[in-house]
């Protein structure tokens, strides 16, 4: 039912036809005081939050904003308070759901990630504050795994970094970017940390907690969320759907490119090359993996299904990602035309800047987003800061 007009309400639509402003698919109707009609085939979900000034009487009936425990619609059209005028009944399909801006900006601002400090000093508080994180998101206790990279990492990827720090500081002076493991362990602590301080305000953060769980707290596990800040960040939407599994999850997400068009992105782990476990690589293998990889994802991204696959390959050493790029470029332009329906590869790392102090880093994402020329749809990717 909707909201009964008021002094000053927000006015989107004015009623200069003889029918309603729009016809609908819903099953009811929208009706102003004065029993003028506003909408034929209502159903509240189309309509978040419009004011509709009556063609009759002047009143302005308010349609209902989301309810806290609904889900918002993906692909909408942003009505403006704007009072426009319409001199004809609109007739919608099943995807014009159509939202107010002081609505849109609200669920954006709930829905959208946080973008924290990228400066962190690790110090024994640092590491203690990612344990008690990890408790608070998970409640469980962080395990204990073995110190060993080969096996700790494998094991429990955030027990691991903890229990390879404690022993760096109990071993004296140290630095965040000494050596293979030390890197390794800040990034895994920082990019934990830093999905929490991003998406804990969400409502869907706990299907993305079992996400990542999923994923042992690796790299793997964070490198969706890491896409979506950096695509929102951007200036694109991004929304996700339905949690999958036992426990329900978030595996992907949706990236709209166009005010009713969408994509889903889809993560690919692609960790044959990985540190400290990968095998060795050359520019023509990891060429013939991202071609592999390209294909392997043809079930889930094709000419019935667009979608943009993201490659995590995990932690690497420097030179890996500018390589992983080039391959990505030239496995696009040489065989694009065999997937259509991929409209990007993307790449995407956590980075390691060492600041002055020893101790101190800022978090880097690396997301780079390759189109496929031969894409066969429309897209309005955003690639702004």
């Amino acid at each position: 039912m909707s909201d009964s007009s008021a002094a000053g309400a927000a006015v989107h639509f004015v009623q200069q036809c003889d029918g309603p402003v729009f016809a609908g698919l819903g099953p009811g109707t929208l009706d102003c005081g004065c029993g003028r009609r506003l909408i034929d085939g209502y159903d509240p979900a189309y309509f978040i939050d419009i004011g509709l000034q009556c063609g009759t009487c002047s009143a302005v009936t308010t349609t209902p904003p989301l309810a806290d425990d609904t889900r918002p619609p993906f692909a909408v059209v942003i009505a403006e308070p704007l009072a426009e005028p319409r001199t004809f009944t609109a007739e919608l399909n099943k995807a014009s759901f159509i939202i107010s801006r002081a609505e849109m900006d609200r669920l954006t601002a709930l829905y959208r990630p946080r973008t924290p400090d990228w400066r962190y000093e690790v110090t024994p508080e640092l590491v203690d504050q990612a344990v008690a994180a990890y408790q608070q998101v998970t409640g469980e206790a962080l395990p204990s795994v073995a110190v060993d990279i080969q096996a700790g990492l494998r094991t429990h990827a955030l027990a691991w970094a903890v229990a390879h720090l404690r022993a760096q500081m109990q071993q004296g002076p140290w630095r965040a970017d000494d050596g293979i493991p030390t890197p390794i362990a800040v990034l895994t602590l920082a990019g934990f940390l830093h999905f929490v301080a991003a998406w804990s305000h969400h409502p869907m953060f706990r299907p993305m907690v079992a996400n990542v769980a999923a994923q042992r707290f690796s790299a793997h596990g964070l490198a969706p969320f890491v896409a979506a800040q950096c695509l929102s960040m951007m200036g694109n939407r991004i929304g996700f759907g339905e949690p999958e599994g036992s426990p329900p999850r978030l595996t992907g997400f949706t990236l709209a490119t166009g005010p009713t068009d969408t994509v889903q992105v889809h993560l690919d782990v692609f960790d044959r090359f990985e540190v400290p476990f990968g095998q060795p690589w050359t520019p023509a293998t990891l060429r013939a993996a991202v071609a592999d990889r390209i294909a392997a994802c043809a079930g889930r991204i094709n000419p019935r299904h667009h979608g943009l696959l993201l490659l995590s390959p995990g932690m690497a050493l420097a030179g890996f990602d500018e390589a992983l790029i080039a391959a990505t470029q030239e496995v696009l332009h040489s065989q694009g035309r065999r997937h259509r329906g991929l409209m990007a590869a993307a790449p995407v790392v956590l980075r390691l800047q060492q600041m002055p102090e020893p101790h101190a880093i800022r978090l880097c994402y690396g997301f780079f987003p390759l189109p496929n020329r031969h894409y066969e749809g429309d897209t309005s990717l955003q690639m702004g800061g």
